[in-house]
């Protein structure tokens, strides 16, 4: 590892959503040598002396990789430090593992800077032809960045992305890195991990697994990855048969697909609704379904590229819209103008001109996601507010009909709120890790896509998205939101959400931590009361 420092100056996040001024800037590189234990004991020295550094300076350490979060995880005043040159990759060698561990060639080590998109690319590199389980619908972020926050991969029988991580490596700046492997599944020897690190306390395992960047410099994963697995992709528009909605509430996700299954298993379920239209209009199902094979397909099927903001700027560009049914109050002028750009409309229009039925042509997990782009609407850059609600699953049909009554309006057929935004549905298990967002047994995931705070013309996304927060508390709806996205939560919703991991969370936090705790801190800790 080579740290290499440099002036400060503005920064902002993938998103646009935060603007910040550092300080000064430490930039991590990983020259990724072959022996894994050297190059860890390595990093643990050199990651050390930098946080012991910047702790007896009173400076804070903001760490980012591609910057995807829009959680505000830092200070202004931070040390900011860049990791998108910390990218190293290792297979574990033989004499790390303990005795009796099976499929040993799915264990890898990776450090919290590498890209997801190098993870996967390596993981199936002809010979290996391995997957990470599940991952979110794109793959700018760092893995890092992906645990921390929990982010959820939404395929019907995986969880959050911190599935994968059956230990961490933590630099602490307290003379030592602390190892902290799953207990319910230890895969690596002590002697060999004493190399780089101290074995933790492994009861803290379950509150670092999902982060938050609270529990020091993340420098490795040992991540457990799955045999290479094949999809058939299909996309389409339909109006929802009657029985849907009970249907999905009960997990019969095969049904309420319909006949487009024929017998075979859904891997990944998406709906795109319209929050405007009528309940018997047409929506957008993003289906992926798994395909049976003994052996190595051939993969010749294009990767999946078009996300919904790469849409709405290809459509924006052919003119807008014109609204004429349920309008805006007269009064409401910003938003009447923006209403012309008609968020969903330009995405159903997109999705149903780019839709597929290719359920017979397989892609990896790898094709089926895809590359962060900037989005441009009439030629300027236009990026993403994004707020995540998981609910319960059997409470997923109350919990869209409060959110479509919101948004469509119903007194004197006038809206509330302007068409800036869309509502995505996906599905996803619970999370084994304590600060996991996915806390229900079968969640159901209500994402709010739209125009973001900072558009020219303002936008009504975030106020839905806090909206819809009072009227689920009002129906008695328990839900968490997504930490790595607009998470508009403070410390008494995060106490009432998810109780008792809080104290475990602040208890691993000092154990690991101590003094040093002041190091990794960050506004959103505070307010959400973990710091």
């Amino acid at each position: 590892m080579r740290i290499e420092r440099k002036r400060g100056g503005p920064w902002v996040n993938e998103h646009r959503s935060i603007f910040k001024f550092m300080r000064r800037t430490v930039e991590i590189q990983e020259d990724a040598a072959d022996d894994v234990a050297s190059v860890l004991a390595q990093r643990g020295d050199a990651m050390g002396e930098l946080i012991d550094y910047e702790a007896k300076r009173d400076r804070e350490l903001c760490v980012t990789g591609s910057g995807w979060s829009q959680s505000k995880l830092f200070h202004g005043l931070s040390s900011h430090v860049t990791t998108d040159g910390d990218e190293g990759i290792w297979p574990v060698p033989d004499e790390a593992f303990l005795e009796g561990i099976e499929h040993r060639r799915r264990y890898v080590l990776v450090t919290g800077g590498t890209k997801i998109h190098r993870l996967m690319d390596w993981l199936g590199k002809p010979g290996r032809d391995l997957s990470l389980r599940t991952a979110g619908s794109h793959k700018g972020q760092s893995v890092a960045g992906m645990v921390a926050t929990g982010s959820h991969g939404s395929t019907l029988d995986e969880t959050g992305c911190e599935t994968h991580v059956r230990g961490m490596v933590l630099s602490t700046g307290k003379g030592e890195g602390i190892w902290l492997g799953d207990p319910d599944k230890p895969v690596l020897k002590d002697e060999w991990i004493a190399r780089f690190a101290t074995p933790g306390d492994p009861a803290h395992f379950a509150a670092a697994r999902v982060h938050l960047g609270g529990m020091g410099f993340v420098s490795a994963y040992l991540i457990e990855a799955v045999e290479e697995f094949y999809c058939g992709l299909v996309k389409r528009a339909r109006k929802l048969p009657a029985d849907w909605a009970d249907l999905v509430a009960q997990g019969r996700f095969a049904e309420a697909m319909g006949d487009i299954t024929q017998g075979r298993t859904p891997h990944y379920y998406e709906l795109t609704f319209d929050p405007f239209a009528a309940d018997d209009e047409e929506v957008l199902e993003t289906i992926w379904l798994d395909i049976e094979t003994t052996v190595k397909p051939t993969l010749d099927a294009a990767p999946v590229s078009r996300t919904s903001f790469e849409a709405l700027g290809e459509q924006a560009a052919r003119g807008v819209k014109q609204i004429t049914e349920n309008p805006l109050a007269s009064e409401m002028i910003e938003a009447r103008l923006r209403d012309l750009i008609d968020v969903p409309g330009m995405i159903f229009d997109d999705f149903k001109e780019h839709a597929c039925d290719e359920r017979d042509v397989p892609r990896t997990l790898s094709q089926l996601t895809a590359q962060w782009e900037p989005h441009r609407l009439f030629g300027l850059r236009v990026d993403v507010y994004n707020a995540a609600f998981a609910v319960p699953l059997e409470r997923l049909p109350e919990a869209l009909r409060i959110a479509r009554e919101m948004a469509a309006g119903t007194e004197d057929n006038i809206r509330t709120f302007s068409k800036d935004f869309v509502y995505t549905v996906r599905f996803a298990k619970k999370s084994p890790a304590a600060m996991g967002f996915l806390k229900f047994d079968n969640n159901a995931i209500i994402n709010i896509d739209g125009l973001p705070k900072n558009f020219l013309l303002g936008t009504d996304a975030h106020v839905a998205a806090r909206r819809l927060q009072y009227l689920f508390k009002k129906a008695g709806i328990s839900f968490t939101m997504h930490w790595g996205k607009d998470a508009q939560m403070d410390a008494a919703d995060i106490r009432d959400q998810y109780g008792a991991a809080v104290d475990a969370y602040r208890a691993a936090r000092k154990a690991l931590l101590g003094e040093r705790d002041e190091v990794f801190i960050s506004p959103a800790l505070e307010r959400w009361g973990l710091a």
